[in-house]
């Protein structure tokens, strides 16, 4: 691999609040970096100051050549145009043949289950579906670098499973991915690095705890009673999906057993029990 991006003592202030204070990080062509921490430590203001989406108060961003970024929000804004004019528009900007931005809406489209939403106006999707559409615009033309901020909040279980399948593509293809997250089984999934964001400083974590790790997707039918999930099984769940009538949750495979006998004895159906790579 080679370097192409270098952070050299980045700092950054909000007002008085410092966030980040001199930051060193070299990315290679191919590597695939997680970052992790709590609500307000960082994470998405180190995306947004690799991609020049915000400026660091002191320090430097360095990259080998002209790069491709391409980023997805945790948070996606809500416009009065429809999810079809919105990929159309952000695909021709980029450089893209109509024909290849039409095609690939079509694939990515039912790819993520919402070709039923392709007329529908942005502000009138779901926190989850605006994740899709801007997972979907982040993967309609390859970038050098993906950038991925909380890339899993608000999908649903099969649409999870289809992003990481392509981001795991786009990396063996030597795409820079680049996530800030907090479920640790898509550190399993997709980074061959971690850090941890703490106290201002990146913080190595030791990627092995997290990839020695196998889950299960468990989904439940809910009980005609109103039943609550014990807070010992919450604590255990890495990824949650609460839908009418169904629970899906990612988990640990060693407490896979422990949570479903609990959740049987809660008066929850299993409907289907599976490995996330399945």
């Amino acid at each position: 691999m080679s370097a192409i991006i270098s952070l050299s003592n980045i700092s950054k202030k909000f007002g008085r609040n410092e966030v980040l204070s001199n930051i060193n990080l070299t990315i290679q062509k191919g590597q695939s970096i997680a970052f992790v921490g709590n609500n307000g430590s960082g994470k998405s203001t180190l995306l947004k100051i690799v991609c020049g989406l915000t400026n660091p108060t002191s320090g430097e961003v360095k990259c080998a050549k002209r790069l491709k970024f391409n980023y997805v929000p945790e948070h996606f804004p809500k416009m009065s145009i429809t999810v079809k004019q919105y990929l159309t528009h952000m695909g021709l900007i980029e450089g893209m043949p109509e024909n290849k931005v039409q095609e690939g809406i079509q694939e990515l489209l039912k790819s993520f289950f919402m070709e039923q939403m392709t007329d529908s106006q942005m502000k009138h999707l779901s926190k989850g579906s605006l994740q899709k559409v801007a997972v979907i615009q982040a993967l309609l033309s390859k970038p050098d670098v993906l950038l991925l901020d909380e890339p899993l909040s608000g999908q649903d279980v099969k649409s999870q499973r289809k992003f990481i399948s392509m981001v795991k593509e786009l990396n063996e293809q030597g795409v820079a991915i680049l996530m800030s997250c907090h479920e640790m089984f898509l550190v399993n999934q997709l980074s061959s690095e971690a850090y941890e964001i703490k106290n201002m400083q990146l913080e190595p974590l030791d990627v092995t705890k997290y990839t020695d790790y196998d889950y299960d997707i468990l989904s439940f039918e809910k009980p005609e009673m109103e039943a609550n999930i014990p807070a010992v099984i919450t604590e255990m769940i890495h990824k949650l999906d609460d839908n009418e009538g169904e629970i899906r949750m990612v988990v640990p495979r060693e407490d896979s057993n422990q949570i479903l006998m609990q959740m049987l004895q809660k008066g929850f159906k299993l409907r289907a029990m599976k490995g996330i790579d399945e």
